[in-house]
């Protein structure tokens, strides 16, 4: 199957998920875009299927020989495999959030509308790591990649989904840019569009993956 045939097929997914998850809040009040929602778990399972596929390319990239762990740029599919299964556990367990605390009380910070966005930027941070990791072993990357279009698609995405996940943290933003009315209007609906930019970003990585995978078996 193609790369654009398995996006096709993913975007088709994660609409309908949305699409569920947003008639579902309508007529229930239920968000499954919260921690314990349906949405929280596609994310983590697409995170793991990113995992899988850099795991299996780390694996088919072992087959043909290699020198010493850390000198070979194989390794550079094992860093991903394990970033992404990181990423898919502080998706289950919160990870970022818990060191948001963690970072409160040994510094011992008064919690305010500031510092309680420090968890939007370790996702961000996140972000910078990975892109990071990408551009150190881009050689590695050259070698299979046709076209970036889809990495860097997700990670527009992805740092969309921080940018909103700023805004929607707290009301005090939309409320200075836009007033109270119309920012508690907007206020539900970004924290959808925050989570929904994340699972489409993720989409999007599956497929660059997937065609890293092909390229190289």
């Amino acid at each position: 199957m193609k790369e654009r045939s398995v996006l096709i097929l993913l975007l088709i997914l994660n609409s309908l998920a949305i699409s569920l998850a947003i008639i579902i809040y309508k007529n229930t009040g239920y968000n499954h875009f919260g921690e314990k929602g349906f949405i929280t778990i596609l994310s983590a399972v697409q995170l793991l299927v990113v995992s899988m596929l850099s795991y299996k390319i780390y694996q088919a990239r072992g087959l043909m020989g290699r020198s010493s762990f850390w000198r070979d740029p194989s390794v550079v599919w094992a860093i991903i495999a394990s970033g992404f299964l990181f990423l898919a556990a502080d998706e289950v367990l919160r990870i970022h959030e818990n060191l948001d605390k963690l970072i409160h009380y040994v510094f011992g910070l008064k919690e305010t509308n500031l510092t309680d966005r420090i968890d939007d930027l370790i996702v961000g941070l996140y972000g910078l790591v990975g892109i990071g990791v990408l551009i150190a072993y881009r050689d590695e990357l050259k070698k299979y990649m046709r076209n970036p279009l889809f990495l860097v698609l997700g990670f527009v995405l992805m740092f969309t989904m921080v940018v909103l996940d700023t805004l929607s943290h707290k009301n005090d933003i939309l409320a200075e840019i836009l007033g109270g009315e119309m920012a508690a209007s907007l206020y539900g609906w970004l924290s959808f569009a925050e989570d929904s930019s994340k699972i489409l970003a993720e989409a999007f990585f599956i497929t660059a993956f997937y065609g890293f995978y092909r390229r190289i078996n």
